[in-house]
């Protein structure tokens, strides 16, 4: 990537301008002790193809062969050589704050009111073709935090920065109607916007749960990607290896995994380590057959992997402190999903039928949890009948086979979760709003969230996020004081 972007001069004046815009919003940012936060969506440009657009993206491939055929030059190897203009770069800078409205306790590290993160995300994306038949894509993320909470407040200083690799792959067109990838990516294939049933394949972001944007929520993995088609429908195939876990707070952070456990009776008595543990066997299968028909679209999945979320397995208590073992449990899945559009109503299904679902007990530090399996089926139903309107709503059953009194929740369970979003001022102007009560359990989460595009590129939002739960068995419980007021600014290019 580095090597591409050196050999083109108008790129290197792209990178000049990215960096003194990040230099002229930090200027700004610590002049005044003021900026913005994660409500934005800062990974639209690493968003997955669905079905439709893979066909699409063939169809504008053999467009771009025939077309470039005459103006690509063979080197003395006879290697293509890409012409000028054919790569494209991208990406965006936003500054966020994040002002937490409620005293989330003693257990956290911001245990009052008070400026919770300062943050700078700049995300850079190139991508271009070595061949007619062989594309690129080179994403990236850094992300600069300008302080932390210490002992009464917020304060500037001891910075940390982080970066990480987003879609980092290979497209490969072997023919006009087979499709590979391999790399790093997201493999979108889910009908809802709040469940995850059949669509399992990349981990979640649950650190800052709905302070963040549907397009951060995924988390990139390493994989294969094949798809093609069979008659009338298409097989994709997907082999991933070492694809991590849901991503979880940190300790101290606002939503500490360990807060669960805090008002446990775990021997010892010392402080909470939780130690993560790697699975077994690390490679994961994942099988799709779609069939697109007028108007909507039918899949059935088949999985051999690990749940993305890793349960408590053991407890070690020493003198120091008592270690909270977090290891994954292999499951097969057995799926479908699809959707069918008529009118102003869009309707989307989901179901799941889950071997070996481990389930914890009344007291989840009894172990080892319990195996049952389990059948999970998710309804929802779009309206956008209103000008500017869009109305929705989703609902998950979950069915609990062999279920017994001894074990947390109950034999069936149900969630909703409703969404408004509205938009005005010749589309300038986005309101969202949301409302989910999680399944087999009375925990609510609400936001609403507005963004308004200034110019072309440049935007400003806001957000509010409640938490809300009154029983200790719920599990936002420990988190029911964690209620953030958000700002963000986005400039993209």
């Amino acid at each position: 990537m580095v090597c591409s972007l050196i050999l083109k001069d108008s790129k290197l004046l792209k990178i000049g301008l990215i960096a003194s815009i990040f230099l002229l919003f930090s200027s700004i940012l610590y002049s005044e002790e003021i900026d913005l936060d994660l409500a934005s969506d800062d990974f639209d440009l690493l968003e997955d193809l669905s079905f439709e657009e893979f066909e699409a993206d063939i169809e504008i491939s053999d467009e771009f062969k025939i077309s470039t055929e005459t103006e690509t030059l063979e080197s003395i190897s006879g290697s293509p050589i890409t012409i000028e203009g054919s790569d494209t770069f991208s990406g965006s800078i936003i500054q966020s704050l994040v002002f937490g409205i409620e005293n989330p306790g003693p257990f956290f590290k911001r245990n009052s009111r008070g400026l919770e993160r300062v943050r700078t995300n700049i995300n850079l994306s190139t991508k271009g073709e070595v061949f007619s038949n062989l594309k690129y894509k080179f994403g990236g993320l850094v992300r600069f935090d300008w302080g932390d909470w210490q002992g009464e407040k917020f304060r500037f200083g001891g910075n940390s920065t982080e970066f990480s690799l987003k879609d980092v792959y290979l497209d490969f067109y072997p023919s006009n109607n087979i499709w590979m990838r391999i790399g790093n990516q997201i493999i979108a294939r889910g009908q809802f916007d709040t469940l995850s049933i059949s669509d399992t394949i990349n981990p979640r972001d649950l650190s800052i749960p709905a302070q963040g944007e549907l397009s951060e929520f995924r988390q990139h993995v390493p994989a294969i990607l094949v798809n093609f088609p069979l008659s009338d429908f298409k097989i994709e195939v997907v082999v991933t290896h070492n694809a991590k876990a849901n991503n979880l707070g940190k300790v101290g952070s606002s939503f500490d995994p360990t807060a669960l456990f805090q008002g446990l009776a775990v021997p010892g008595g010392s402080p909470l380590v939780p130690v993560y543990l790697k699975p077994s066997n690390q490679t994961e299968l994942f099988a799709r057959l779609n069939y697109s028909f007028n108007g909507g679209d039918f899949s059935v999945v088949f999985s051999d992997e690990n749940l993305n979320q890793r349960n408590l397995k053991a407890i070690n208590a020493t003198t120091l402190s008592t270690e909270l073992s977090f290891g994954f449990d292999r499951v097969r899945m057995l799926g479908l999903s699809g959707n069918l559009a008529r009118g102003n109503y869009l309707f989307k299904y989901e179901g799941a039928q889950l071997s070996s679902m481990p389930i914890a007990g009344k007291d989840p530090t009894a172990l080892p949890w319990h195996k049952r399996d389990q059948s999970i089926l998710g309804l929802g139903i779009d309206y956008s009948g209103v000008d500017n309107l869009t109305l929705g709503f989703e609902t998950d059953i979950k069915f609990t086979k062999d279920h017994t009194n001894d074990l947390s929740g109950s034999k069936t369970s149900v969630g909703q979760s409703i969404q408004a979003r509205w938009t005005g001022l010749n589309d300038l102007l986005m309101i969202n709003g949301t409302l989910s009560r999680l399944n087999s359990e009375k925990s609510v989460i609400s936001s609403i969230a507005a963004n308004y595009n200034i110019r072309d590129g440049l935007s400003l939002g806001g957000r509010l996020v409640q938490y809300h739960a009154n029983s200790a068995a719920d599990s936002f419980y420990p988190y029911k004081n964690q209620d953030v007021i958000m700002l963000s600014t986005e400039y993209s290019f």
